[in-house]
């Protein structure tokens, strides 16, 4: 059993590589050994990944999403088993699952069997949808108890209530590598949530602010700045359209998909010049459409600026991709 042996910031670009050509092996999950990942692959297919370390692997970790899948297989009718899901996420000890309403009356069943895979799980949600600006979950409870768990990543704590506010698994890297940059830097987080990118900057700027609008979400920004003791965190409750602080930061993050219309105040949230992250969700077919927002918006506020990357975060819907642009701004 092979993989791929790379630094962790350059995992998600392999990972994805290996997926398009079919060459990840999904009955295996990628482990992680300090500063660097071992994504497995099937055999044969080490000829693609020339110029990487491949490495045997001796205690691989067996993924237990095919067992999920064979194991509701035996209870959803074939007629509807187009619908089932094929695995499901796990923020803390908590696991979140998605399906339709075809095989709802099939909803407990699906968690018991989560439940019964991962003795580590105290509850199973379905996720039905994220509802509004906010993005709030609407959640299903389906087996076991509690909706508020502690997720680590990256030696970061994040306390949340999965029914009260999202956590995004497939952002994880972007959050390391915005979190990379920030050195000794002024950081405005606009869309800060729980904390999500706010946290991992604050390990390494001098000072964050930290925006939230949804006072659910502010309350555990407000328990997680405490849980890792990130005193340098300025958490402020209230819309970023209109108390973003202005011409003080070296960096602007704005994690949100859809806040566009909030570009003209992270421009003024610079101190002159600095880099501002913008993310969207946008069809593949006008991927540029985000850069072209970006470089409008600086000529209309008298800016110039350079845009250093743009980058594929993860798929949102059938053709529509999260991608994050890197602008300097001067």
């Amino acid at each position: 059993m092979k993989a791929v042996r790379v630094r962790k910031e350059m995992a998600e670009d392999v990972r994805k590589f290996a997926e398009k050509i079919g060459a990840k092996d999904k009955n295996r999950l990628i482990k992680f050994d300090g500063e660097f990942v071992e994504i497995p692959i099937l055999d044969g297919y080490e000829d693609n990944f020339i110029g990487f370390e491949i490495v045997k692997q001796k205690d691989p970790i067996w993924s237990s999403k095919r067992d999920f899948f064979e194991k509701i297989s035996e209870f959803i009718p074939k007629e509807k088993i187009c619908f089932a899901p094929r695995g499901y996420k796990v923020i803390g000890d908590i696991a979140i699952v998605k399906f339709g309403d075809e095989i709802a009356e099939f909803g407990k069943k699906i968690g018991e069997t989560i439940l019964e895979l991962n003795k580590r799980i105290k509850a199973v949600w379905r996720e039905k949808s994220k509802e509004g600006m906010i993005r709030k979950p609407n959640m299903e409870l389906l087996a076991g108890k509690g909706s508020e768990t502690i997720h680590v990543e990256n030696g970061c704590l994040f306390k949340l209530d999965v029914t009260k506010v999202m956590f995004s698994l497939g952002n994880q890297y972007e959050r390391q590598r915005i979190a990379r940059e920030c050195n000794e830097e002024i950081v405005v987080d606009m869309f800060a949530g729980i904390g999500y990118f706010s946290i991992p900057c604050a390990k390494r700027a001098e000072k964050v602010y930290s925006i939230e609008i949804n006072p659910e979400a502010f309350k555990y920004l407000l328990d997680n700045k405490k849980l890792n003791n990130t005193k340098n965190l300025i958490p402020i409750l209230g819309d970023s359209m209109f108390i973003t602080p202005e011409g003080i930061a070296d960096r602007v993050v704005m994690g949100h998909l859809f806040c566009a219309e909030f570009l003209p105040a992270a421009i003024r949230a610079l101190e002159k010049r600095g880099v501002i992250h913008y993310h969207e969700s946008v069809p593949e077919k006008i991927l540029w459409r985000p850069v072209f927002r970006v470089e409008k918006m600086c000529r209309e506020l008298g800016k110039e600026c350079k845009i250093l990357n743009i980058r594929r975060v993860k798929n949102y819907a059938p053709g529509v991709v999260h991608v994050v642009v890197d602008a300097f701004v001067y």
